[in-house]
């Protein structure tokens, strides 16, 4: 009986190390995604309000497919979701909790007017 505690026991401490290391991983991540200008600028962007994936490249001063691998790396890192309406891939903060988090971290939300015309008619969904 003593036995099948002592294996019971370390395989719980075993999972739980499991569980750590799997959240520990998640917030390298996290922070990683953060640790570059132009996705900070993209992040700070969003803070504001939601875009289109074909808006960012004027303001950040970025091509599309930059522009697309940043986003990319953002929404694996748990920051960003994105919706599609139509042709169009709307991007915004995961979260009201991840978005309070990064503006706890000192992100700056900026200010952006987006001057594609990009955006999705309502109707174009009814």
């Amino acid at each position: 009986m003593v036995c099948i505690l002592k294996e019971i026991k370390e395989q719980k401490l075993f999972m739980y190390a499991q569980m750590y290391i799997y959240a520990m991983k998640g917030k390298a991540k996290f922070f990683k995604a953060l640790g570059d200008e132009t996705r900070l600028k993209i992040v700070g962007y969003l803070l504001k309000e939601d875009y289109c994936a074909c808006g960012f490249s004027s303001g950040i001063k970025k091509d599309q497919t930059t522009i697309s691998r940043h986003l990319k790396i953002l929404v694996e890192a748990g920051i960003l979701k994105y919706e599609k309406k139509g042709r169009n891939i709307i991007y915004s903060i995961k979260d009201d909790e991840t978005k309070n988090f990064l503006k706890g971290l000192g992100i700056p939300g900026f200010d952006y007017h987006c001057n594609v015309n990009c955006y999705v008619r309502e109707e174009e969904f009814h």
